[in-house]
């Protein structure tokens, strides 16, 4: 679920859309993407008018606001596995305790020294939600089995820069900081699923990201 970015040059609609994918398909459309090819966008004014209605005013203030809270806690497919980060640390006790009232069955709040994701850059606090219990840790990029980097390393830019970055990592050219973060953000949510060995999860990502396929599933979703 995602919602335009307000408070930094691109967010992942934009950048969605330099790269040809069509961020308002229909819920129809969206579901057929999910079942094919296993990912969809699912762009939050398309679902929700509150953010519709809101979003030039939001576009003026350039400022964060509820809506960048709620966003993620109203995903109209009801996911009871989630990866959600939150760009405030205090942010993570209520969203964990949010997840526990949506009945999630198994879900992570992150977040990571400034960012609303797994940072490499320095520790990342986690609220891990199963059976309706919360377990509160620190992660750091050694868990992951990578080294620190500076955030300076993730700066972007323009969508189209950004878009440019994106295809690159999918195609197996990108940067290694670039799929350092990537894969160490997919190896937490791989850990949902089962696959709980960090380190593991992140070379497995890393050698899907240098074959390319991550590119064909992009293609593919440009044809929705």
């Amino acid at each position: 679920m995602a919602i335009v970015s307000v408070s930094s040059k691109s967010g992942a609609s934009d950048v969605l859309t330099a790269l040809g994918v069509n961020v308002n398909v229909t819920p129809e459309q969206a579901r057929q993407a999910l079942d094919e090819i296993g990912v969809c966008f699912l762009f939050a004014q398309q679902y929700h008018s509150g953010f519709r209605h809101v979003a030039p005013v939001r576009a003026t203030l350039k400022t964060r606001t509820i809506f960048n809270i709620l966003g993620p806690l109203i995903n109209p497919a009801h996911p009871t596995y989630h990866l959600l980060g939150v760009y405030a640390p205090e942010l993570v006790k209520t969203y964990a305790e949010t997840a526990v009232a949506l009945k999630h069955q198994h879900s992570f709040v992150v977040h990571g020294s400034g960012l609303d994701e797994v940072a490499l850059h320095g520790e990342t606090q986690v609220a891990e939600i199963k059976n309706g219990k919360i377990e509160y840790f620190t992660l750091t990029p050694e868990d992951f089995g990578l080294k620190t980097q500076s955030l300076e390393s993730l700066r972007g830019g323009e969508p189209q820069e950004n878009a440019q970055y994106l295809t690159a990592l999918l195609q197996g050219k990108g940067k290694t900081e670039h799929a350092n973060a990537v894969a160490a953000n997919t190896a937490l949510l791989l850990k949902l699923f089962g696959y709980d060995d960090l380190k593991q999860n992140v070379q497995n990502v890393l050698a899907h990201l240098a074959s390319g396929n991550a590119f064909k599933t992009l293609q593919k979703l440009t044809t929705y």
